[in-house]
Formats: C-alpha cells, structure tokens, sequence
C-alpha cells in the first residue's frame, strides 16, 4: 500500500506515463537542492528513481540486484520493471545481508544522499540516520521525500514520536515490530492522497482497508515468527518532522541539522526535508534552521494548521458578508428613502388637484 495514488495501476498506464511524473518530481526536488553536481547516492529507487545517470554522478543502493529486483516484483502491477536502473550496491548479496553503510561503502564518501519514501520504512530510523551520515561528507545534503500523515492511508495512526525512535535504536530494531505492523494493519484506510485533499472530513472507520483485526494478528504473527514484514513505522507531518531532527540532535544521537522543510501540494501526499550533516557537532557555514512558528508539539501545530486557517478564511467571509450586508441595507435604506419622497409628492399633487 502506498499514499502516492501515483502507484496505482502504473502498468495500465505505461512507462511514458510514470517517466512523465518522476520528471515533476525531479523538478521539484532539483528546485530544493542541485544534485546535478558533486557524488551522490540514491536509496531505493526501484523503478522510480529521481536522478539519470546519464545526467548525474549517482550510484544507486537496493535491496537486490537489478535482476533480482525484477524478478521480485515480476508480478507486481506498481512496478515498471523496465524502469528499475542498474544496482550498484544492493544490500543482499546472495544470501548475505549487508546493511547500508557497508553496502554503499565503496562509493563514499557522497555529497549529497536522495532518498524518496524510504525513511518511513526503517525499522531504526537513528541507525538509518547515522549510517547515511557516515556515508555522507561533512557539510554534505541528504534530500528526503517523505509522506505527510495527515494526507495519507494513515490518517487514522497517531503520529511516532522520538521516545519510540530511541527504543527502536536501543532495541536494535531489524525489522518493523509489534507496535507499527499493528497500527498499520489495524488503522490503514482506503484512500490515497489525492482524494484525501478534496475530502471535507476526515474519513471514518467505514474505509479502513480491514474491517476486523485479522490482519493485523496476521502480520504480528508473521513478524514474531522471524519473517520481515514492511510497513510505514514513523509518521511525520512537517514541523513535527523537524520539532524531532532537533531533539535527536540535542541528545546526541544524529549529526543532521534542517536546512529546509518544503510542503508540497495536500494532493500530493508528501513533504521534502533538505538536511545537512554537521561539522564537529556544529551546523555547516551559513546554515541557520527554519524558524517551526510555534511552541505547541510540531504534530499538534501541524494537525491545527489547516482547521486555523479554515476558521481564518471563514472569518474573512463572515467580514466581507458583513460588508455586503451594510451595503444592500444602504441600498435598501436608500430606495425606501426614495419611494417614500415620490409617495409623497404623488399625494401632494393629488391634493393641489382637489384644491
């Protein structure tokens, strides 16, 4: 499942079709960062990647090989298996797992990392972050598209916060647990990101994906019994997003400082993150973080945003009604002041007639 009503069905609509909407895409990541320049990597693209070899210096990590990437998703109708570029590194090398920072290590260091829908998935996001960190040179960008929760299958899901990143971390999370395939299976509703932004409520419990618990057991079970089962374990929106890089940083336990946190459009379902490995524990040269706006929790700022400014756009209409209502009571002030001069007149010219 995914909130990118992009995935939907991409074979029915062809190549040209998603080629079209990963060029956007590139587009407007470019416009965050220019990674047509310096050593890159890109995490995960499988058949959507958003950087070209033929334009950029980028080697590409996956979980398998070209070949065993195509073979994987054979079936898959999502994925366009001609679109799925060379591996350079992938993590799996017969059955040897190598894990990022040993995979991509040949390759290091990089200036600048892209990893799109990707960081949602790790099942220990600060050990994601500090490998891609040590595979990252000082001052170097790591470009993140991620999912925004209020837009997406997990409205339902109650935002992850950095007390669960440090258990998972302190755990030595491998795989997705107990806590987010639960919540996953359980809660996942049935609608992508384009319907969630013409929706004037949110959706109710009628369009979750299960309507009993059965999957989720399913899954935890599978899980307990040693299988990985892949899910979204963190949810963010994009001040909580950036309220826990900080808290992250100020205990210690990630070199990353923000240096932007970009909305994209409600419909489409995500949000980009510009961060910049540190030097020494200190920000790079020049880079000073975005200013959150608030005091309140980033995920309760961002949940109350949208209904403030509703209520402020509403205000806005009751003020300009208000107005309008002054106007047409003069106007109906003025035609009654009007007809009542010509009553008038009329009768004083019938009485000079009787006189």
């Amino acid at each position: 499942m995914n909130g990118n009503s992009d995935t939907v069905d991409r074979r029915l609509r062809g190549n040209d079709a998603h080629l079209h909407h990963l060029a956007r895409r590139r587009a407007r990541m470019l416009s965050i960062h220019d990674f047509t320049s310096g050593h890159g990597l890109e995490i995960g693209p499988l058949d959507s990647a958003l950087t070209d070899k033929a334009v950029d210096d980028v080697s590409y990590v996956d979980i398998k090989d070209t070949a065993g990437l195509r073979e994987h998703y054979a079936d898959d109708p999502n994925v366009l298996l001609d679109l799925i570029p060379e591996v350079d590194f992938p993590h799996y090398v017969g059955d040897t797992y190598r894990d990022l920072a040993t995979a991509a290590a040949p390759g290091a260091p990089y200036d600048w990392v892209i990893a799109s829908h990707v960081i949602e998935h790790v099942p220990d996001v600060i050990g994601w972050l500090d490998q891609v960190a040590g595979l990252t040179a000082d001052g170097g960008a790591l470009l993140l598209a991620v999912p925004d929760r209020r837009q997406s299958f997990d409205r339902h899901r109650p935002p992850t916060t950095v007390g669960q990143a440090l258990e998972a971390h302190e755990l030595g999370h491998t795989r997705p647990g107990t806590r987010a395939l639960h919540d996953f299976a359980a809660s996942a509703l049935d609608v992508d990101s384009w319907e969630m932004a013409r929706l004037k409520s949110i959706p109710g419990r009628d369009r979750r994906v299960h309507p009993t618990l059965d999957e989720a057991r399913r899954l935890v079970a599978l899980n307990r019994a040693g299988h990985y089962v892949d899910c979204h374990v963190w949810l963010w929106s994009p001040t909580d997003f950036l309220h826990q890089i900080q808290e992250l940083r100020a205990l210690g336990v990630t070199s990353w400082f923000v240096e932007s946190v970009t909305p994209d459009k409600p419909r489409a379902g995500e949000f980009f993150v510009l961060l910049r490995k540190g030097v020494d524990g200190q920000a790079p040269d020049g880079l000073v973080e975005p200013d959150p706006g608030t005091d309140l929790p980033g995920w309760l700022f961002d949940d109350l945003a949208p209904l403030q400014a509703r209520i402020e756009r509403l205000e806005r209409r009751v003020h300009r009604l208000k107005h309008r209502s002054q106007d047409l009571q003069a106007e109906v002030d003025r035609l009654r002041s009007r007809s009542l001069r010509a009553r008038v007149r009329r009768i004083a010219a019938r009485l000079l007639r009787h006189r």
